[in-house]
């Protein structure tokens, strides 16, 4: 029997993927194999209605509720078997179990617990507590009602043969209980999405990462020209890092007499995709104007520096592996990205560090916006000096543009991006207002100096 590392869980998420292209989330233990009603319950509950991530995240969950159950020598399905059912202790330590971060588990394992310092007072004496790290209360609220589905599925299961009211309403009963233990979700801030962040900042990170700038951190040819076409897609578009990796060669407009575009297009479940974590669309599919040169570079890697490398025809991906090794010419995968595209940018410059994936596409929106006010504020000016001029453009307007760019199926859904430019506008206008009071402060009065 494999014996069990000390800051090791009992199981591990793996992944499968089916011959159709499915990627099928499983749990797995020690000697390899599934566990059994979580992969059940995967099957028959989660699997018909969510999405691969969304049932990554429930076993994730449910990965460390098993630990409590390891830890604590309990086995639910056997005693659901004989009509026991969790008691309000049990409920509690579940509770507190789940708001524990996992890393602590890790870090108690070895020796290195992960606490955070609370303050509190006691007769007006301050005094330092220290106090397990834990989750936020959305995650928490997610982890809680992960494991209250997943128990009230095994508690039927472990019942089904049972055409009994009583344990029916035990077992509902449970499953509403651990729900109301859970914390209360907290509304997500627009002020969140509204950090400032250093003018220009972006466009230094776009410059640095062009193959001929000497302080780029990439040495391979092919690999600057991959990472900066990366870059400059995202600026351009406002895409998302899922969309911007399952960029498809053959929906691409790149020529013609038309504008150059490029197609956002949902291939969940890809069988051409050797990813094991498909990065996909996460909503609606849409076709991007680019600009010319853009579509120029996208042309020339495609020609070129993709066209040498070993078995990227294989599969129709735009940005692929380029290093020697067992993955050369396979899809660039969110971890390549993230750990080390992103990340060996990030260390060139101290102020990189603020930039991530997401940023660019709220520079997107931040530009749009200061777009549609300069225009609006042109035409005004036309107006006014008699000139024949389109109308201006209206918010709804506007909104169904931002929507259609950010493949988003509801207007309200661009409201968190535009925050930055509605906080920086409210800096604008109340800077104004102060220079204007400290002009009129210092303007003599009664005509007297």
């Amino acid at each position: 029997m494999k014996t069990r590392r000390k800051n090791e869980m009992k199981y591990r998420l793996d992944m499968l993927v089916f011959e159709g292209g499915e990627r099928y989330p499983i749990l797995i233990d020690e000697e390899g194999m599934p566990h059994f009603h979580a992969t059940l319950h995967v099957t028959s509950e989660l699997r018909p209605h969510l999405a691969v991530n969304t049932i990554k995240n429930r076993l994730k969950a449910l990965r460390w509720f098993f630990e409590w159950e390891w830890q604590n020598g309990r086995n639910l399905h056997a005693e659901f078997q004989q009509g026991q059912f969790l008691k309000d202790g049990d409920l509690e330590s579940i509770r507190e179990h789940m708001k524990l971060d996992v890393r602590e588990h890790k870090k108690q394992q070895d020796g290195k617990a992960l606490m955070t310092k609370k303050v509190f007072s006691i007769d007006d004496q301050p005094k330092m507590q220290m106090a397990a790290a834990s989750v936020s209360s959305n995650h928490h609220y997610n982890q809680m009602t992960a494991v209250a589905d997943y128990l009230h599925f095994v508690a039927k299961v472990a019942n089904q043969h049972r055409n009994c009211i009583d344990t029916t309403c035990a077992i509902d009963n449970m499953q509403k209980r651990l729900k109301k233990g859970r914390p209360k979700r907290r509304k997500s801030s627009p002020l969140a999405s509204a950090l400032k962040v250093e003018d220009g900042l972006i466009n230094e990170f776009l410059e640095v990462a062009h193959p001929e700038h000497a302080k780029n951190p990439f040495k391979n040819p092919a690999v600057q020209k991959r990472n900066y076409l990366m870059f400059r897609i995202l600026k351009e578009t406002g895409m998302r890092r899922g969309e911007l990796l399952s960029l498809d060669i053959t929906y691409m407009e790149l020529s013609g007499s038309g504008r150059p575009a490029i197609k956002v297009m949902r291939k969940h479940d890809d069988p051409y995709d050797s990813r094991t974590v498909q990065p996909v669309t996460k909503t609606l599919e849409r076709r991007l104007v680019i600009q010319p040169e853009t579509a120029r570079l996208i042309d020339s890697y495609i020609l070129i520096e993709r066209a040498k490398t070993p078995n990227a025809k294989k599969h129709p991906y735009l940005f692929v592996v380029h290093q020697k090794g067992s993955t050369q010419g396979q899809p660039v995968s969110t971890s390549t990205f993230d750990n080390d595209i992103v990340q060996a940018m990030k260390k060139v410059d101290e102020r990189f560090k603020i930039i991530h994936p997401h940023l660019f596409r709220h520079d997107w929106n931040t530009r749009f916006s200061n777009k549609v006010d300069t225009i609006n504020a042109q035409r005004e000016q036309a107006k006014n000096q008699g000139k024949e001029t389109k109308p201006p453009i209206t918010p709804e307007s506007a909104a169904q543009s931002r929507m259609h760019q950010m493949g988003h199926s509801n207007v309200r859904s661009g409201d968190p991006y535009n925050m930055r430019h509605i906080v920086e506008q409210a800096e604008e206008l109340s800077l104004r207002e102060q220079e204007e009071l400290e002009q009129a402060r210092r303007q003599p009065q009664g005509g007297q100096e």
